[in-house]
């Protein structure tokens, strides 16, 4: 699969403060280009911090070590054990360091004081990270129903976070048509993985922003 335009635009293009989608297919192995190719590159920039909701992030990376060849096995789970995580949801988190766990809610206040909580304890990191990877958030979706997208709104718009960038993993075909476009809408830019290649959906121009 021909990766090289999400790759550079997510390590050469992307701005603290921005949003970036990147929907993918079930029928693609996203562990490929999210743990193989992206987290270790992020890593290379700076601190990352992964948001895990119900799992999802914890079973892909399953996926991915399953894949390893065993020269390289003991050096990838060294890396990964710099991850900080935040659980969002019961599981067990097989790689970084759990920083936080969260009751994953569609209600309102629940879901705010959530998202307070996972900003506060980002902030008091020793070093604020370059990147946030998400997983999961579109599961959360589909299980939480229209509120939880709904709650999303409210507390971006209550807590913007400026301080680094977000790459949320959205599993597309889980989700309704408008709500997709609801996300891509709050986004910076956004990139389709299918078995097919990768779709450049929304980007930001060069320029825009500066």
């Amino acid at each position: 699969m021909v990766t090289s335009s999400l790759e550079e635009y997510l390590l050469g293009e992307v701005e603290r403060g921005e949003m970036i989608l990147v929907e993918y297919s079930s029928r693609v192995p996203i562990e490929e280009i999210a743990w193989d190719m992206l987290a270790p590159a992020f890593m290379e920039k700076g601190d990352v911090v992964v948001v895990d909701f119900l799992g999802v992030g914890s079973l892909l990376f399953r996926n991915y070590e399953r894949k390893l060849p065993g020269k390289d096995y003991s050096k990838i789970l060294e890396l990964m054990k710099r991850l900080k995580v935040i659980k969002v949801g019961p599981s067990t988190a097989n790689y970084g360091e759990v920083i936080e766990t969260l009751v994953p809610s569609d209600d309102s206040k629940s879901f705010l004081k959530n998202y307070h909580t996972l900003m506060n304890r980002i902030a008091k990191l020793p070093s604020k990270p370059e990147y946030m990877l998400v997983f999961g958030f579109a599961e959360h979706i589909y299980f939480g129903g229209e509120a939880v997208l709904k709650n999303l709104l409210t507390a971006l718009a209550t807590i913007p976070f400026e301080d680094w960038a977000v790459v949320a993993f959205i599993n597309f075909e889980v989700l309704k048509p408008e709500q997709i476009a609801l996300l891509e809408g709050i986004s910076s830019a956004a990139f389709r993985v299918t078995k097919d290649g990768i779709e450049i959906r929304k980007v930001k121009k060069r320029g825009e922003g500066e």
